[in-house]
């Protein structure tokens, strides 16, 4: 039987090709409230960048990441360990899960450079292989601003080679171009980290296209590089229901 945010027919579609999508999973009320919070962070970093010229892969007025977001804001924090949260991830990963990784990825207008195929593994390898990406548009995203687009199937052949380029690592340039993931406001796709992603140029000229991606682990995972718990990552469910402890 059907229970919760994640319908059984979701699940198998997880393990079938990787990913499913939450339509208008978050209201209004709480996307304002999110949205807020996240845009004065990135105006904060965009900033930064101007001044430095880009760091990493964030380019100013471009492309800009900007990480642990939930840990610096008790309201965040509160939202992604939300009743909404829980429920979806002790549902595709089990009972005990930890917060792996949050963090906003804006892409500015007239951005005509893509974001390049990768598996999220390809950036940060773990033990047990997969983890979960729950990314969270906070403001419509369409082909034209530059939505994430994923490959079928892709999870299946576990973590790629992936390559560095000056635009961030590339897992594949085959010419499969994959299915464009255009979604709502307080939609969200969850996909699973070893699934193939990409995302298009942003082609308006005055929408910029918002982005939350909120990571989560079986509290069990440890680093594919050298072996050590994630201990330190912030608990969001054990034994099926949120927790608040250590």
């Amino acid at each position: 039987m059907d229970t919760g945010l994640v319908t059984d027919a979701q699940k198998q579609q997880f393990v079938d090709i990787g990913y499913f999508i939450l339509d208008d999973l978050f209201d209004a009320d709480e996307m304002d409230a999110v949205e807020a919070i996240i845009d004065s962070r990135v105006e904060e970093a965009n900033d930064g960048l101007k001044v430095s010229g880009g760091q990493g892969i964030s380019r100013p007025n471009e492309i800009v990441f900007t990480a642990f977001l939930a840990e610096k804001d008790d309201a965040l924090l509160e939202f992604v360990k939300g009743p909404k949260f829980v429920d979806i991830t002790t549902r595709i990963i089990g009972p005990d899960v930890r917060l792996y990784w949050n963090q906003a990825v804006y892409k500015f207008p007239e951005t005509h450079k893509e974001f390049p195929w990768h598996q999220d593994n390809g950036y940060t390898p773990l033990d047990p292989e997969q983890y979960y990406t729950c990314w969270l548009a906070l403001g419509d995203t369409t082909i034209e601003n530059g939505c994430v687009w994923l490959l079928p199937g892709s999870h299946k052949d576990g973590t790629r080679p992936h390559t560095d380029s000056d635009i961030g690592r590339v897992g594949y340039t085959g010419d499969d171009e994959g299915v464009p993931v255009a979604m709502k406001r307080g939609s969200m796709a969850v996909f699973s980290s070893l699934l193939l992603h990409r995302s298009g140029q942003n082609i308006t000229r005055d929408d910029v296209r918002k982005g939350y991606i909120v990571q989560f682990i079986p509290s069990h995972s440890r680093s594919a590089t050298t072996g050590e718990a994630f201990t330190d990552r912030l608990w969001v469910a054990k034994e099926g229901v949120r927790y608040d402890g250590e």
